[in-house]
């Protein structure tokens, strides 16, 4: 796996870093990861990979989790650059072993992937098959996401988009936390609004 350590043209220097990660256990993933896969105009693939140092759920009642997961490092080519990703994924239905069949090539989330360096930023739509487990004592969810796509849909001062279509995969361990997530979902509505032209 790389990390891409180069800027990726928005105007600003920016580093892209995605990541996979395998459960580890039977307790679930240690860390949240994701592995994003982009392509060139040959088609040649590329891996990123980044760990998400923060990762947050919510489950309102009608129990279809929300998860938020925020990394942000220093650009490689300007230390004073801070390169924020936010990944927001929202279940739609929920497999439940024994009663609904699933498996990894079903979509049952939506998911939007932010890359923001402020005053510009991108926004990728897309969605994934979500599958976790909620610990019932520590409150702590793990699971994994799979079958995940991306495209670009949204971007802000003047941002370029820095790769086309791209596939995911990815671990996730997550606490509850609502008011992140809110916070989160508020911050992608309010700053991505011009979309990007195909």
């Amino acid at each position: 796996m790389d990390r891409i350590a180069g800027a990726i043209g928005f105007g600003c220097p920016w580093v892209l870093m995605v990541s996979l990660g395998g459960l580890l256990g039977c307790g679930g993933p240690e860390v949240t990861r994701i592995e994003v896969t982009t392509y060139d105009g040959s088609g040649s693939a590329r891996h990123h990979d980044t760990e998400f140092v923060r990762a947050s759920y919510y489950r309102p009642p009608n129990g279809m989790v929300e998860l938020v997961l925020w990394a942000e490092d220093p650009s490689t080519l300007d230390p004073t650059q801070r390169i924020t990703q936010i990944v927001y994924v929202k279940e739609f239905w929920n497999p439940r072993p024994g009663t609904t069949y699933a498996e990894p090539t079903q979509i049952n989330a939506r998911v939007q992937y932010a890359l923001l360096s402020p005053p510009t930023g991108v926004r990728y739509d897309g969605a994934a098959f979500l599958t976790y487990r909620i610990n019932r004592w520590t409150g702590v969810l793990t699971g994994r996401l799979e079958s995940g796509n991306l495209a670009p849909r949204y971007h802000m001062g003047g941002a370029d988009v820095p790769f086309g279509p791209a596939r995911f995969t990815g671990a996730i361990r997550a606490v509850q936390n609502q008011a992140q997530v809110v916070h989160a979902v508020q911050m992608l509505e309010s700053l991505f609004s011009k979309r990007v032209e195909n």
